[in-house]
C-alpha cells in the first residue's frame, strides 16, 4: 500500500507541475500580445510626433529665411521733399 500511496503522491505533483507550467506558459503568450500591442500603439504616437516636429521645423525654417531674407534687402529710398 505504501507503493502505491508514494506512486500517487508522485503522480499527484507531476500532474500539479505540468498545469502550473501550462498556466504559465499561457500567461506568457498573453503578456506579448499585450506587449506587442503596446509597443505598436507607441510607435503610431511617436510617428506622429515626429511628423509634428518636422512641420514645426520647417515652420522655423521658414520663419528664419523670411527674417534673414528682410534683413538683407536695401531699404525703400527716402523722399525729402515733403
Amino acid at each position: 500500500m505504501k507503493t502505491f500511496e508514494l506512486s500517487t503522491i508522485i503522480g499527484s505533483i507531476a500532474a500539479v507541475g505540468i498545469a502550473l507550467a501550462a498556466v504559465v506558459i499561457g500567461g506568457n503568450a498573453n503578456l506579448r500580445t499585450e506587449m506587442r500591442a503596446d509597443i505598436r500603439a507607441v510607435e503610431v504616437r511617436l510617428s506622429a510626433v515626429e511628423q509634428r516636429q518636422a512641420r514645426t521645423e520647417g515652420l522655423v525654417e521658414g520663419l528664419r529665411d523670411a527674417i534673414t531674407t528682410r534683413g538683407h534687402q536695401d531699404p525703400p529710398p527716402r523722399s525729402d521733399a515733403g
